[in-house]
C-alpha cells in the first residue's frame, strides 16, 4: 500500500474587490468607464420595449368636474364596441365557431376562449366537454362548413354555423357582442 502525501495549494481570492480596487475607477471617485458589463440595466426587452420605464410625468391639479359630468363620463363594466371597430364579423364567427367545436372534441384547451365568452358561455361550454377517461361518442372533429351572420344592431352579430362532423351535421348558433373592441359570444346554443 502507497500513501501519496497530501500537497496544499493555495485558495484564490473568493471576496469581490473594493471599489477602489476595480479597474476603470479612481481611488475614491466615481467610475470612470459607463459600462455595467453583465448586470447592463439599460436594455431593450425581446419586444422592443425599454426595460426601464418612463419617467413620471409632471402632475398638475385639474378642476373637478360637477357631479353630473363625473357620473356621465365614468362608466364601469365593459363598454359597447361599435361594428366599424370590430373585425369583420362573418370571418371571425367562422372562427370562432370552428374554436368551439375543437373545444368540445378535446382538441383545444378550454381556457383558450375565456377572453372572448362569457363567464355563462365559458360555464356552459366546460359543463359539455367530455370528461378525461370517458368514451367521447360522437365527438369525432368537427369542421364548420357554411356560417350565416345578422347584424340586428350596431356591434352585435347572431350566427348560425352548420358543422360537419363525420357523416353528421349539427348546428351552433350564437350572439356576438362588441364588448371593448372586441367580439365577445354572450349566448351559445349547439344542436
Amino acid at each position: 500500500m502507497t500513501v501519496t502525501a497530501l500537497r496544499r495549494i493555495p485558495v484564490p481570492a473568493s471576496e469581490p474587490p473594493y471599489d477602489d480596487e476595480r479597474a476603470g475607477r479612481g481611488p475614491a471617485g466615481p467610475p470612470t468607464d459607463a459600462v455595467q458589463g453583465t448586470l447592463a440595466l439599460a436594455f431593450l426587452l425581446p419586444n422592443g420595449v425599454p426595460a426601464s420605464p418612463a419617467p413620471v410625468p409632471d402632475l398638475h391639479l385639474v378642476p373637478s368636474p360637477d357631479a353630473q359630468d363625473l357620473a356621465d363620463s365614468v362608466e364601469f363594466g365593459p363598454q359597447p364596441t361599435p361594428t366599424a371597430a370590430l373585425p369583420e364579423a362573418p370571418g371571425w364567427a367562422a372562427r370562432f365557431s370552428q374554436a368551439v367545436v375543437e373545444v368540445l372534441a378535446g382538441d383545444r384547451p378550454l381556457a383558450q376562449l375565456i377572453r372572448w365568452t362569457t363567464t355563462a358561455v365559458y360555464d356552459e361550454v366546460a359543463a359539455l366537454i367530455v370528461g378525461p377517461g370517458a368514451v367521447p361518442g360522437d365527438m369525432s372533429r368537427g369542421v364548420v362548413r357554411s356560417v350565416h351572420v345578422s347584424q340586428p344592431a350596431d356591434g352585435v352579430a347572431e350566427v348560425a354555423a352548420m358543422v360537419r362532423r363525420g357523416p353528421r351535421s349539427t348546428a351552433v348558433a350564437l350572439r356576438l357582442e362588441g364588448l371593448d373592441g372586441r367580439w365577445q359570444c354572450t349566448a351559445l346554443e349547439l344542436g
